[in-house]
């Protein structure tokens, strides 16, 4: 999914702008410079793709919050995948602007300058702003050259997707300092992400494409993420904002425990909304040449008597720093995107249906039979499968994690997420039924 940044000095018309594009009314809009200090994020559409927009505060040279909001700003355009900058034609070029445009182009991602408040007939500035390159004229109240707008954008985004067509996007994450761009780095053969042991050297989620077995993956490295009780600077309440984006659009994530330290409630947290997500999913303790005198069997065991909801996953030991089974875990990153990716025939996931039900068939409730009629695939990554039922709200929890489990007996989904949905269908046949 691609990020765009909406950046631009205070009172330009960037949260109009904003609203008008995801079409809820989220950002604050008053008459007054710095309206918008804190980040808001939504999701949009551009040519039927999601597209989560960002929408910065003003970039100042001046005044009691600009440092802050600046860091802000640039943090978002790092990690953004394409830039809208906006311009007002009703006010003079200035040092805001200067900088803001700068800093744009030193980031290298691809960019569209616009010129808001066209509707106004007062526009004897425009001309100042075309030393910046093409300028697209747009009124974010009005909505004129709207569409144009959304069509540059849809170019861009297509450019940056051509860029990334991988086979599978790899989340390499985990809390702060427990070594993610030292694996990356492990994987990659380079040093392109900044390891220092100061918590949070990566603020932003910066994606990497790599060659394995001949297939492209794209490897997504994090920001460390902490729980909102410890997230008090606004850099970090973005930072960890950015990694959970970055999971939503994985396919698999290698989550990093460090295996000195031990789970910690942080770690449960990221794995749980991990897990909520659907993603596939390999533990990898980190630091492993650090354990002393303790099995990974063991310690694997024990791991999994507090991820009670991770029993799915992949466990290993690596040491990102000593360049230590990273070849075992990218071979397990690429056993999980088959499974993950696989679709089962359909004439087989009824026949294992039935064996599911022969072995305990759902139990009637108020007398009144419950029937599992017929199951189907319809989707992957993760895969998405479908039972049809006489009565969905009648079948319990407790059968529901009998049916997922048998499916992780009956099919090989280890490392991978898999999602069960039960639908009414009075038209279905019975299993084994012409």
């Amino acid at each position: 999914m691609a990020k765009v940044a909406i950046v631009g000095k205070p009172n330009v018309g960037k949260s109009t702008l904003f609203n008008a594009l995801v079409k809820k009314n989220k950002s604050l809009i008053l008459d007054m410079p710095g309206t918008t200090r804190d980040r808001i994020f939504e999701y949009g559409k551009i040519d039927d793709k999601d597209v989560l927009f960002i929408d910065t505060g003003g970039f100042e040279t001046e005044g009691e919050f600009s440092q802050n909001i600046n860091e802000q700003i640039k943090l978002a355009i790092d990690s953004s995948d394409a830039v809208i900058v906006v311009f007002d034609l009703t006010t003079p070029l200035s040092i805001q602007d200067e900088e803001i445009f700068k800093y744009v182009v030193k980031s290298k991602k691809p960019y569209i300058l616009t010129a808001n408040k066209s509707d106004i007939k007062k526009q004897e500035f425009e001309y100042d702003y075309y030393k910046f390159g093409d300028i697209l004229k747009i009124s974010a109240a009005h909505k004129r050259n709207l569409n144009t707008l959304k069509e540059k954008l849809g170019s861009l985004i297509n450019e940056v997707e051509k860029r990334a067509d991988c086979l599978a996007k790899i989340a390499i994450t985990g809390r702060s300092n427990v070594g993610k761009s030292s694996l990356i780095n492990a994987i990659l053969g380079e040093n392109r992400s900044v390891v220092s042991d100061k918590i949070g050297t990566t603020t932003d989620s910066i994606d990497t494409p790599f060659i394995y077995n001949s297939n492209c993956y794209l490897l997504i490295d994090t920001a460390g993420i902490r729980k909102k009780a410890k997230t008090k600077k606004a850099i970090d309440k973005l930072s960890s904002i950015f990694s959970f984006f970055a999971i939503d659009r994985s396919d698999i994530c290698v989550f990093l425990i460090d295996a000195k330290e031990g789970l910690t409630s942080t770690d449960k947290f990221i794995i749980d909304k991990i897990i909520e997500k659907n993603k596939g999913l390999i533990i990898a303790l980190n630091k492993w040449d650090l354990v002393k005198n303790t099995p990974f069997s063991e310690y694997e065991k024990l791991l999994k008597e507090h991820l009670p909801f991770a029993w799915f996953a992949e466990f290993m030991p690596i040491s990102a720093i000593e360049v230590k089974n990273i070849g075992k875990l990218l071979k397990k990153i690429e056993s999980v995107e088959k499974i993950c990716s696989r679709r089962i025939p359909t004439h087989e996931l009824n026949e294992k249906l039935h064996t599911i039900i022969r072995q305990n068939a759902p139990f009637s409730k108020k007398g009144k039979e419950v029937k599992l009629k017929y199951i189907t695939q319809v989707d992957t990554n993760p895969p998405h499968f479908v039972i049809f039922t006489n009565r969905p709200e009648d079948i319990e929890e407790n059968y529901k994690r009998y049916v997922r489990n048998s499916m992780y007996k009956l099919f090989n989904f280890k490392g991978c997420s898999i999602k069960i949905t039960y639908r009414s269908s009075k038209n279905e046949p019975d299993i084994g039924e012409d």
